[in-house]
């Protein structure tokens, strides 16, 4: 009878509310799947209750269970074998932390484990609150949506990360184990006869194996992570290589026509409309050197090497498309809370835009304007362009994929990428359009 209702009001309930512990950890429900629920609870509660009659020591036991669970649980619910294992590992912890802690209670009132099942109401106090820290955890856990996959964002970069973190949970587990063996050992003497040299040596040699696997995959992960960053930051200066070298074959071929004209000029005898048009060129060459000067200054004052180097670029552009750029810079933060790869995004994208808009103008009209300041209460980011006024019914569609104003219709993502960057950080972005002067504003409130 005392089986029965063991059976029944303990071991059922614990192997449930262990299986509600290690769903939330993924933010699943117990109720989703009842069925399974209900044949997991009688089968993880008949395989401990197997244990305990064959007189299983403590450490094989919880490891034998550990292993019945992940088991059960990737028979039962088809989970792939990490994530059983994992909640097979959440399962198992839960229950030796609640045996510590329970132990460590009684304990602090001077019962030790010899004493702790002395009479029947002892043990009634010590199941309940057993069991009550599993629902304090359980609560704990489904009012705050805990989702371990927030932790870990889905790449392949994470899937070391992911192992990284089960091994070191194992060994986590392994290390309780020996800590509860010796808390255990001194308050309980049936349990010195199990606790010997040979059985402690191979679990510290198994913690060690763990220690040399954790190693080697936190090697390989930093690595990885070593290559990704190396292949974020490398990217803006290939892109900013690229426009430079377009940029200077641009000037090339605007040389080799103002020669041409020169020269014909001269062929002909038209010696004062050569020096007329030399004239103008100078003059043009005059004006943009001024406004390369004033912009390489203000370069100067940008920290980051990446953004300087795309700057520098565009106004590369900017100089052989005969755009006139202006930049003006009153911050020292420069989105500091943004990455360097997503920032460059922003940056790439909403200047290619504001050149390819410009395009559209005569170049005695084309301009652009880069104003990147702060103030009391937010931090900002202005470019404002020249070219074809974007109509006041198309502006809330600009940030939808497929909205371009390229001439073939292709493209139509720059815009998005930007919005998703700044919807990332927390930031806001908002366009105006009129009389020809289009301006993308992006800001951050101050913290």
């Amino acid at each position: 009878m005392d089986f029965l209702l063991r059976f029944v009001l303990v071991d059922i309930p614990e192997a449930f509310l262990l299986l509600t512990i290690s769903l939330a950890m993924f933010n699943h429900s117990v109720f989703e799947k009842k069925k399974q629920a209900f044949y997991f609870s009688i089968l993880f509660s008949i395989a401990g209750e197997v244990l305990s009659v064959l007189d299983v020591p403590y450490q094989p036991k919880v490891l034998l269970m550990f292993l019945i669970t992940a088991s059960i649980i990737l028979l039962l619910y088809r989970f792939n074998i990490l994530k059983s294992v994992f909640i097979g590992m959440t399962a198992i912890c839960s229950m030796i932390i609640s045996e510590s802690i329970v132990i460590m209670i009684f304990n602090s009132q001077q019962i030790y484990f010899e004493q702790m099942l002395s009479s029947t109401m002892q043990t009634i106090t010590i199941r309940a609150l057993y069991l009550g820290i599993f629902v304090l955890i359980t609560i704990i856990l489904r009012i705050t949506k805990f989702d371990i996959h927030r932790l870990l964002p889905q790449n392949r970069y994470n899937r070391y990360l992911f192992l990284l973190v089960l091994v070191g949970s194992v060994e986590f587990l392994l290390i309780l184990f020996l800590n509860t063996s010796f808390f255990l050992r001194d308050n309980n003497s049936d349990l010195l006869a199990f606790y010997s040299p040979t059985f402690q040596l191979l679990f510290q040699l198994l913690i060690l194996a763990l220690f040399i696997v954790i190693v080697i995959l936190f090697r390989i992960y930093l690595n990885l992570t070593i290559n990704r960053v190396e292949e974020e930051t490398g990217t803006p200066y290939l892109n900013s290589i690229h426009d430079l070298v377009t940029a200077i074959r641009s000037i090339k071929h605007d040389s080799l026509n103002h020669y041409t004209a020169i020269n014909g000029f001269l062929k002909k005898g038209y010696v004062d409309l050569a020096k007329e048009y030399v004239e103008q060129l100078l003059q043009e060459t005059v004006t943009v050197e001024k406004s390369v000067d004033s912009s390489s200054q203000v370069l100067e004052s940008i920290k980051n090497p990446a953004v300087s180097s795309l700057l520098q670029s565009k106004m590369e552009v900017c100089l052989a498309e005969r755009i006139a750029l202006s930049m003006n810079i009153k911050t020292v933060s420069q989105f500091s809370q943004i990455k360097t790869y997503d920032l460059i995004k922003v940056l790439g994208n909403l200047f290619d835009n504001a050149i390819r808009a410009t395009s559209y103008e005569l170049e005695e009209n084309r301009f652009i304007r880069l104003e990147w300041g702060q103030s009391e209460g937010e931090h900002y980011l202005m470019i404002e362009n020249s070219g074809p006024t974007i109509p006041k019914d198309k502006l809330p569609g600009v940030f939808q994929p497929g909205y371009t104003t390229k001439k073939g219709g292709e493209g139509g993502l720059g815009l998005v990428i930007v919005k998703t960057v700044i919807d990332r950080y927390g930031g806001r972005i908002h366009v105006r359009s009129e009389e020809g002067v289009t301006s993308f504003r992006i800001s951050f409130l101050s913290r």
